[in-house]
Parts: structure tokens; C-alpha cells; sequence
């Protein structure tokens, strides 16, 4: 009798922890979905217009809340069912928001380093290049459930928003759609710098993107048990 008893407590502990890591993240993804709803209209409405759409930090931004409002949704159904949804897509989604937030946010600390401290100058900068990928990082790595072990080649998933990305951007200004005085980033410039080097940026940047994935990867899978320990 006993062990059945315990056996239930168990269970109910389990239950228990299970919905507080589906309500924590299910609160986390609202407030990444809503502290950009601001930032965005200022960017489109008041500073660039379309134009916005050259940036990193605005795609990443867009595509985080999206995935923010995709995790919602699934949140909800995982609270309600006590059933987890966790599927290989939405790992890798939630992966690869993690992912561009996390290299806006390094790119923008080497800028400052660099001594280009613009992309911190607003409030609405700190929230999209500071604020949304803390909440971004921490929402993957301590709310996300593993999927198991990611072999190297898997792990590219979860760049795959910054390859589009980049692909996308280098085309448009290979191609002349966006002229020079519009090229979002320096490295990009062929104007300042020669093409060895921004092939060389490109490469770093994703090489930086690949390794954040990998970092990301390990730490969920190491934090996301904690809630049942």
C-alpha cells in the first residue's frame, strides 16, 4: 500500500513540475512575442519603413516572435492534455530562434567592442538586440525537451534561419536590388572591404552560428532535466 502511494506521489510530482515548465515557458514565450510588437512598429512605421527588412536584428526579431507565438499555442495544448508535443521541427524552430537572437546579440557586443556602440543607443535597440535573446536563450535551454543526441550535421537546423538569411541579403547585393548606401553591415561593403575578407566575415559569422547551435544543444540537454530532479 505503501508503494502504491508513493508510487502516486511520484506521478503527481512529475505532473506537477511538468505544467510549472509548460507555464514558465508558456509566460517567457508571451513576453518575447509582446516586448517586440513595439520595436518592430517603430523600425517599419517611424525609422525605416520597408526598408527594415535588410537587417538582421529585424528578420531575427520577426521570426522569433512568430516562433514565440507558434510555442504559445503549443504550450497551451501541453497545459491543458498534460501531454508533451515535443517533434523534431519544433525543436529546431525553437533552436534556430535561439540561435539568431544569440548571433545578433554577439555581433552587436563585437560592434560595441569595436567601438560602435549605435545598436545600444535606444531602448527599443536594448530590447531587440539584449532583452529578446536572453529571453530567446533561455527559454531553449531550460524549457525546450531534448530530442536526444544531435549529431554535428543535425545541428545545422538550427542555423538554417541565418544561412537564409545571409544567402537572401548577399544576393540582393550582388544582384544591385539593395545599392551600396543601403548595405546593412560593413562586413558586407565591398566598398570597405575586400572580398577575401567579407567572404571571410560570412564564414566567421556562421561558424559562429554553428557553434552557438552546438552550445545551445548541450546546455538544453543538461538544464531541461533539472525541473524533474
Amino acid at each position: 500500500m505503501d508503494d502504491k502511494r508513493d508510487i502516486e506521489q511520484v506521478y503527481d510530482n512529475f505532473d506537477r513540475r511538468f505544467k510549472l515548465k509548460k507555464k514558465v515557458n508558456l509566460v517567457i514565450s508571451i513576453i518575447i512575442f509582446l516586448v517586440g510588437i513595439v520595436p518592430m512598429y517603430l523600425v517599419f512605421a517611424v525609422k525605416e519603413g520597408i526598408y527594415a527588412l535588410r537587417f538582421l536584428t529585424v528578420n531575427g526579431t520577426l521570426f522569433t516572435m512568430l516562433g514565440a507565438l507558434v510555442f504559445v499555442f503549443i504550450n497551451l495544448f501541453e497545459i491543458i492534455t498534460g501531454k508533451e508535443m515535443t517533434r523534431i521541427w519544433m525543436y529546431f524552430l525553437r533552436l534556430s530562434c535561439a540561435v539568431s537572437e544569440s548571433v545578433i546579440m554577439i555581433v552587436v557586443f563585437i560592434g560595441f567592442l569595436l567601438g560602435d556602440p549605435s545598436a545600444l543607443d535606444e531602448w527599443d535597440e536594448m530590447v531587440t538586440h539584449g532583452l529578446m535573446p536572453i529571453l530567446t536563450i533561455v527559454s531553449f535551454v531550460s524549457n525546450d525537451s531534448p530530442i536526444g543526441k544531435v549529431p554535428p550535421r543535425k545541428r545545422i537546423n538550427g542555423t538554417w534561419f541565418i544561412t537564409v538569411y545571409g544567402v537572401v541579403v548577399i544576393s540582393l547585393i550582388a544582384g544591385g536590388v539593395i545599392s551600396m548606401d543601403m548595405i546593412p553591415y560593413p562586413f558586407l561593403n565591398p566598398n570597405v572591404l575586400p572580398p577575401v575578407l567579407i567572404i571571410g566575415a560570412v564564414l566567421l559569422i556562421y561558424l559562429i552560428a554553428f557553434s552557438v547551435a552546438t552550445l545551445l544543444y548541450r546546455l538544453n540537454r543538461k538544464l531541461s532535466w533539472l525541473w524533474f530532479r
